[in-house]
């Protein structure tokens, strides 16, 4: 019996819609709280959420707490510019405009709450989080790296 290739794309888009349900429906297929919490949370590299138009940091991992020196509260009360020296906030701001979905850049330099200036390199995507336009950032130090030359 041949099918027409509307007949086969209406069957195809049955079994994904099929497949989906199943795995959502599926405990173990679901994503979890125990998956968030291995995929940021405890992520070995510091990572933070922050708001695009406030600019506010919204989450934060246990990595970046432990890093940059603040408390969770210190840190969830900080706006992206307070991680940059202030010499580099207008570049930054300049630049944030025209972030495509995804992006890594770098070298950055990121400023930890004793002041000591670190060299990341930034990787971030756009997410929703909450009904919040927000992006998702991963902080990799650069400054322990000998294979990474920095002006």
């Amino acid at each position: 019996m041949s099918q027409s290739p509307a007949e086969r794309d209406a069957l195809l888009k049955a079994i994904k819609v099929e497949l989906k349900q199943r795995l959502w429906s599926e405990p173990r297929a679901r994503p979890t709280y125990g998956r968030y919490l291995s995929l940021f949370t405890l992520n070995p590299e510091c990572m933070w959420v922050y708001d695009v138009e406030t600019l506010q940091i919204l989450e934060v991992n246990e990595a970046a707490v432990r890093r940059y020196g603040y408390s969770r509260d210190e840190f969830l009360a900080l706006n992206i510019k307070a991680l940059r020296p202030a010499e580099d906030v207008p570049k930054l701001l300049e630049l944030l405009a025209d972030t495509p979905n995804f992006d890594r850049s770098g070298p950055w330099r990121h400023v930890l709450k004793d002041g000591t200036i670190i060299q990341v390199l930034i990787t971030s995507h756009s997410v929703k989080f909450g009904d919040r336009h927000a992006r998702l950032v991963m902080a990799e130090s650069l400054t322990h790296n000998p294979d990474i030359e920095i002006e």
